[in-house]
């Protein structure tokens, strides 16, 4: 399964709104906070950047709680109070990306000459 992704290239000012939200929301999601309602505090007005910021906050969460603390994906999605369709959509494309992250490594460790194959 390939999923379309498009990755989004930051400037500096970018980088910086980047982050800021990423820990305003995962601070908040700590606090208890669902989800949803804490990206509502994201008042990006570029509107690409924003839904990179909330699908890679996702993913975050997704990574640290799942794979790094064991728990379902269930009571993960029941902490964040998101839907199992987009937790598994979130998931599919963190690990769509984890693939295409090898084979850029790849690629550039052997001069470009070498395609990954899983």
């Amino acid at each position: 399964m390939s999923l379309e992704i498009n990755y989004k290239n930051f400037n500096e000012e970018e980088d910086k709104i980047y982050k800021k939200y990423i820990g305003m929301i995962r601070s908040s999601i700590s606090n208890g906070v669902k989800f949803d309602v804490a990206c509502d505090f994201v008042t990006v007005e570029d509107v690409e950047l924003r839904n990179v910021i909330i699908a890679d906050v996702l993913k975050i969460e997704i990574a640290e709680m799942h794979y790094g603390k064991g728990l379902s994906l269930l009571d993960v999605s029941k902490k964040l109070g998101v839907s199992m369709d987009r937790l598994l959509k979130a998931n599919d494309e963190m690990m769509e990306d984890i693939i295409n992250t090898e084979r850029e490594v790849s690629q550039k460790q052997s001069g470009g000459s070498t395609p990954l194959t899983c």
